[in-house]
């Protein structure tokens, strides 16, 4: 996730998002953006049995770290770099289904978020569309005291650490409303907004939208 920029995976081509699952801190080493959300986030992923590999396969048998979805439909190794630009390349050339407008204002550790859409051709009644919002970290530096990774230090990005529940999408001329809470341990600086609309039926995404934590403005 690091690399992308440098690989020339700017913001124009993917918006990451990294989600830290809770199932292995039995292991010794509890980490600090693990939470038991995002491990059912991905349990969810899995019980859609949509998600499909590279080489078309479907399905998925049972959870796995590092596992990397794109544009919510293609799962594989997050160690597989170079199926992991094929794969963002190809989804960045795919039209969204939904065009975005986004606008929110701070208030203390709070955020509210206004989402208006406009669909762009016909994104398909049956998909279920929904509108998620999360915070993430920019950047995450974490040393690790225990367990198989002991002594290692963590330089992580785009680290999810509040994510909203899935919302039902504005009406034609409406707007939806989201309202997140930042961590205490994060400056409003080091925040990005994301928003995404995502499908219930078929998990995959139809429009994404990113603020900077600098550029939202307070009430």
């Amino acid at each position: 996730m690091r690399q992308l920029p440098a690989r020339g995976f700017g913001r124009d081509k993917v918006i990451p998002l990294t989600f830290h699952v809770d199932y292995w801190d039995r292991l010794g080493w509890e980490d600090p953006f693990a939470s038991a959300a995002f491990t059912e986030r991905q349990e969810w992923y899995a019980r859609s049995t949509k998600l499909r590999s590279p080489d078309g396969a479907s399905g998925l048998d049972g959870l796995y770290t590092p596992q990397m979805i794109v544009d919510g439909t293609v799962q594989f190794s997050g160690q597989r770099q170079q199926t992991a630009l094929r794969e963002m390349e190809l989804a960045s050339e795919r039209a969204p289904a939904f065009q975005l407008a986004v606008r929110a204002a701070i208030t203390g550790p709070r955020v509210d978020v206004t989402v208006q859409s406009t669909a762009t051709g016909d994104p398909g009644r049956d998909r279920d569309w929904r509108l998620v919002a999360a915070l993430a970290a920019k950047k995450a530096h974490t040393a690790v005291a225990r367990g198989e990774n002991a002594g290692e230090a963590l330089d992580e990005v785009a680290v999810v650490r509040a994510l909203s529940e899935a919302r039902a999408m504005p009406s034609p001329g409406g707007a939806a409303r989201i309202q997140l809470s930042k961590p205490a341990d994060l400056a409003w600086s080091d925040v990005e907004l994301v928003v995404f609309v995502q499908s219930e039926t078929t998990r995959e995404i139809g429009a994404v939208h990113a603020l900077d934590g600098r550029q939202i403005g307070a009430r």
